[in-house]
């Protein structure tokens, strides 16, 4: 699956917005994003890595200069009921997953292809990489030694005044927030945004 590259161009418009509200609006640079790298974003039962599990998988594979992005979205056949907590703020209910959930290690399989040696890029980095480290271990497969971009511990070294820096509140400053669900791959397109313009701001892709 692709998507426009309107989701970089959205990105251009939260650069200054992300910063002050009051200064315009001004391109951003892509001279400092890497090459090729992978967005992801997980949805999971809860937030602990040991006994909770992933629900959905979502990445974007961005490589520059292309003028769509490859996706993978999946949802994950869980061994428990989803809370209904999760339901509410994910959209995700028990019978999607039933209905059209995989089992896990035909996901991971598939996003170990998706996403090969590139950098992963995510919003928190501790937790989606914990789920990972924690589902391929429980699996069996190989372990994930991609490099890794946490654009949460970036947009705070990039505006270390800010009172807020959840994801929905750095998408709205960007003028990027919508009423949708909750769900990964949206996610994971507010956090490129996010982390193309912290890239731009520490001039720097980690």
């Amino acid at each position: 699956m692709e998507v426009p590259l309107i989701i970089l161009v959205l990105a251009v418009i939260a650069y200054f917005a992300l910063r002050s509200k009051h200064r315009g609006r001004q391109k951003i640079s892509t001279d400092h994003l890497p090459e090729t790298f992978i967005v992801l974003d997980l949805e999971t039962t809860g937030l602990d890595a040991t006994r909770d599990e992933i629900i959905e998988i979502a990445a974007i594979r961005y490589r520059k200069g292309n003028t769509s992005q490859e996706t993978l979205q999946a949802l994950v056949k869980s061994s428990k009921k989803v809370p209904k907590k999760i339901t509410e703020i994910t959209g995700i209910t028990q019978e999607m997953l039933e209905t059209n959930g995989e089992p896990l290690a035909d996901v991971m399989r598939e996003f170990a292809t998706f996403v090969g040696e590139h950098r992963l890029v995510t919003f928190n980095a501790e937790f989606d990489m914990a789920f990972l480290y924690a589902a391929t271990t429980r699996l069996g497969l190989p372990k994930v030694n991609n490099p890794v971009s946490c654009a949460l511990k970036m947009a705070k070294r990039a505006w270390p005044r800010r009172k807020s820096y959840r994801l929905d509140d750095l998408a709205s400053d960007g003028e990027f927030a919508d009423s949708r669900a909750h769900r990964a791959l949206e996610d994971a397109r507010r956090a490129l945004i996010v982390y193309a313009a912290v890239v731009a701001q520490l001039k720097a892709h980690a």
